[in-house]
């Protein structure tokens, strides 16, 4: 891949949704989009950009986005966020009424293969079992890829990504196929249905405010995102996603990534805001 190539490719996604790829990172580039060659049955990436340059709005491009955005995720990733939502969160978010006077809801922003989604319900669930916990909960997933949108709402995972779940939570939440699966390596596991139930799952791009869910919500999962922006979307997407969080809900980022500083979100701990 050719140094014009990169920067085609780089500036194609900042134009398209305002990804900020870095087009000196060739090996990225290269890895992520020579499936999309691969697929198309093309030789070479100069093929790619005259098929993208010859059907900028056509269904390439989707591909082309998702090619490049990274789904790697896991059960109860960062841990800690839903150690302290268990611990401290539940009860600050009952005291707004969620849970009790009206269904608590958890947005996963940028929800990939579901998994955080799913993390959140299980550990909603645990709580609505204790007694006095909250009674009534929803799970919202979006993301800009159609594809793993279509795996999201699927509920559906291999022996590897279900591995680091605690067995208590494997018995109560997930259903296990019968049959051994070669190519997944083992059976296959999926989200029981009363977890099912709960969630609705649609497609937005977190840069354009129209595209986004007409939700309020009292926990926003936005982690690993803000990476793919420059500081002034990245500020645009906080603002957006800080609307649509209801007064004294819960706000999880990345722990590495640096967050814009609003003046309705407060720190209340590692990568743990609250909207005031």
């Amino acid at each position: 891949m050719s140094a014009a190539q990169c920067r085609f490719f780089a500036k194609l996604a900042q134009a398209v949704c305002r990804l900020n790829i870095d087009p000196a990172k060739t090996d990225f580039l290269r890895l992520r989009l020579s499936r999309r060659i691969r697929a198309l049955g093309l030789e070479e990436f100069d093929s790619y950009v005259d098929l993208l340059r010859s059907d900028p709005e056509g269904p390439e491009i989707r591909k082309f986005i998702e090619a490049l955005t990274t789904h790697t995720t896991a059960f109860f990733r960062e841990r800690h966020q839903y150690d302290w939502l268990d611990r401290e969160g539940l009860a600050i978010l009952g005291e707004t009424g969620a849970g009790f006077d009206r269904p608590l809801t958890v947005w996963s922003a940028a929800c990939s293969s579901g998994v955080e989604l799913w993390s959140a319900a299980m550990l909603l669930a645990e709580a609505a079992s204790r007694p006095g916990g909250l009674r009534r909960f929803e799970l919202v997933g979006t993301d800009i890829s159609h594809a793993i949108l279509r795996k999201a709402t699927a509920a559906t995972y291999t022996e590897e990504e279900t591995a680091g779940l605690a067995d208590g939570f494997r018995v109560r939440y997930l259903m296990r196929s019968r049959a051994v699966f070669e190519d997944s390596r083992g059976h296959l596991y999926r989200i029981v249905p009363e977890l099912r139930a709960k969630a609705r799952f649609s497609a937005c791009n977190l840069t354009d405010a129209t595209s986004l869910p007409g939700l309020s919500a009292d926990v926003v999962f936005l982690r690993n995102v803000l990476i793919y922006f420059e500081a002034a979307v990245q500020a645009q997407v906080i603002e957006s996603v800080a609307e649509r969080l209801r007064p004294g809900g819960i706000l999880f980022t990345g722990h590495a990534e640096a967050v814009p500083v609003h003046p309705r979100l407060r720190s209340i701990g590692p990568s743990i805001y609250r909207k005031e």
